[in-house]
């Protein structure tokens, strides 16, 4: 056992680095997504919920700066495992709990398996998106001051007047 995975170094930054370990200097740094991730990619044009999901989901994670081009894959994973539970938690809402087997015996529906494993797979994607309470709450971001962008407060300075000491 190799013990638990280490937090992306991004993370540990936003948080401020509370283990006071020191950044890996080497690692690779995926580009910011180089498009606005507002558009389901073609991959999900024939799931209907997948592309809703992506739609929901691509833009609060770009402007939350959580996801990069490299995370592209984990959103497209996420959004079809989601079209999966969607998709099997109607067909256990039409055909019930339980139904017969061809030998006429009551057996689970098989979509419950289906919509179990699914719900598994978004479950394990959601905090590696930091998209549960839990993980987020682990990360701090510091957005523009309330009054504009980042260097809002150097321009508010040089307009106002030196005071004397």
């Amino acid at each position: 056992m190799r013990g638990r995975k280490p937090k992306p170094s991004a993370r540990r930054r936003l948080e401020g680095n509370p283990g006071r370990r020191p950044f890996n200097a080497d690692e690779p740094a995926p580009p910011e997504p180089a498009h606005a991730f507002d558009s389901p990619p073609p991959e999900l044009a024939e799931f209907a919920a997948a592309s809703a999901e992506w739609r929901r989901l691509a833009p609060m994670l770009r402007i939350a700066r959580q996801i990069t081009e490299a995370d592209r894959a984990a959103l497209i994973a996420l959004c079809l495992e989601w079209d999966r539970y969607l998709d099997a938690m109607k067909q256990i809402k039409r055909l019930g709990l339980v139904v017969k087997a061809p030998s006429g015996y009551p057996i689970p529906n098989p979509y419950l398996s289906i919509a179990t494993r699914a719900l598994a797979g978004c479950n394990h994607l959601w905090p590696e998106l930091g998209l549960t309470p839990s993980s987020r709450s682990r990360v701090k971001t510091e957005g523009p001051p309330p009054g504009g962008d980042a260097f809002s407060e150097f321009d508010r300075a040089l307009e106002a007047p030196p005071t004397a000491h």
